[in-house]
């Protein structure tokens, strides 16, 4: 089956260009904020963007300064806002947003690679089957059922 516009477009923009890093993978990064904006909380990070939450909503295509602390070089880089969304809802009704930010240029980054996650172990091999019990036929599974269609929202 061929594979539509909208869904070419969707998986292009879901590829990453460079692999993303946790916050605790990052220890020289202390602390972060954005100009316009405040303080945020670091999500995780790649040597072309940066995933944040704070207080402050941003509108796509908004011009950035992100500012770091701690022992990173660059302290600074200009960025523009990809896309800003309600991450929580705290009580008394006050958002927190999530926003990506995309960086005009590339960093190195200091990687503390024993604080990254240990890598997922995928097994070439299928799983074992238990042996049939005597005198009762092994079971058949029953056909796998067509992926529902993908829907994208036109907004």
């Amino acid at each position: 089956m061929a594979e539509s516009k909208a869904e070419a477009a969707v998986a292009e923009s879901n590829r990453r260009v460079d692999a993303r890093y946790p916050a605790a993978a990052i220890p020289a990064i202390t602390a972060m904020r954005l100009s316009p904006g405040e303080a945020v909380a670091l999500v995780n990070i790649s040597a072309s963007g940066v995933l944040v939450e704070g207080k402050t909503r941003f509108v796509p295509g908004t011009r950035v300064t992100v500012h770091f602390e701690g022992a990173i070089k660059p302290n600074q880089i200009k960025a523009r806002v990809i896309r800003c969304q309600v991450s929580a809802i705290g009580s008394g009704g006050s958002l927190q947003y999530q926003s990506a930010i995309a960086f005009d240029g590339r960093m190195e980054l200091p990687v503390e690679e024993s604080a990254l996650p240990p890598p997922a172990v995928a097994s070439s091999a299928p799983p074992e089957d238990p042996a049939p019990k005597k005198g009762k036929a092994a079971a058949i599974p029953p056909p796998a059922a067509p992926a529902p269609p993908r829907v994208y929202n036109r907004w």
